[in-house]
């Protein structure tokens, strides 16, 4: 298999079906796991989108901490009624390492589902999902640890691919086997269709995770309205490895 470094637009990642996302519930009424007696219970580590903050409220948010292009990390609180993003004064109300460890470990409990898809030409994507989590691609802020957590496959040093287009899905391919150019498509197309047909999006980008840093390998061309998977050196070097290594 050759993996080419240029450009490759949206159409051009057209195939076959890419796997269907989790959708999400519909609302029901039901209270979530905020607990009035221990608010630390209800708060979680959150995949927040830049693009979900309008400019003028982020002075409100300084606290947020960017992960990669158009991701930032911060604090929910999960109460009967909403979801909250904590703003920089609820956080001052609380010592830092006594929230963050318990958004955390929150995040790291809050059930997903576990599941894997086979692609035609024989690359396995992974898929962490639940349609009551709210949280399930926030899980890439503790990656590897939740999907061992999920019963999935060990991560490689080289680290994984990764789409987290919707908050109720986080969908991953480690890069492990020689199938890397047709997962690498497939991921974008998946990201690009489920972050267009919402809700909660978050990212239509491909991300490469490795030793717990995101990086996009997604580079969008606005006036075109095309995207391409532009990978760094060192990673294209892993692409052309693994795809070599199936002969």
């Amino acid at each position: 298999m050759t993996i080419q470094s240029g450009p490759q637009t949206a159409s051009r990642l057209a195939g076959q079906p890419a796997p269907r996302p989790v959708q999400p519930p519909e609302p029901s009424g039901q209270t979530t796991r905020g607990d009035a007696s221990d608010p630390l219970r209800g708060v979680y580590l959150r995949l927040v989108a830049v693009e979900s903050i309008p400019p003028e409220a982020l002075r409100h948010f300084s606290y947020l901490r960017p992960l990669a292009t158009d991701l930032l990390e911060g604090i929910a609180l999960d109460t009967p009624d909403n979801i909250r993003l904590l703003s920089d004064e609820d956080v001052a109300q609380v010592d830092w390492n006594t929230l963050y460890a318990a958004a955390r470990t929150n995040l790291l409990a809050d059930p997903v589902d576990y599941d894997t898809v086979e692609r035609p030409g024989g690359a396995v994507l992974h898929l962490l999902g639940s349609p009551s989590s709210m949280f399930a691609a926030s899980k890439a802020l503790v990656f590897d640890e939740a999907v061992r957590a999920a019963g999935g496959p060990e991560i490689p040093e080289e680290g994984a691919l990764l789409t987290v287009a919707n908050r109720h899905n986080l969908v991953f391919y480690p890069l492990a086997d020689q199938h890397v150019g047709e997962a690498v498509n497939d991921l974008a197309q998946f990201g690009l269709g489920a972050y267009e047909d919402g809700p909660g999006r978050i990212s239509p980008r491909v991300f490469w995770w490795r030793g717990g840093t995101l990086t996009s390998i997604s580079v969008f061309d606005e006036a075109a309205k095309t995207m391409r998977i532009a990978p760094p050196e060192e990673l294209m070097a892993t692409f052309r490895r693994l795809a070599g290594a199936g002969g």
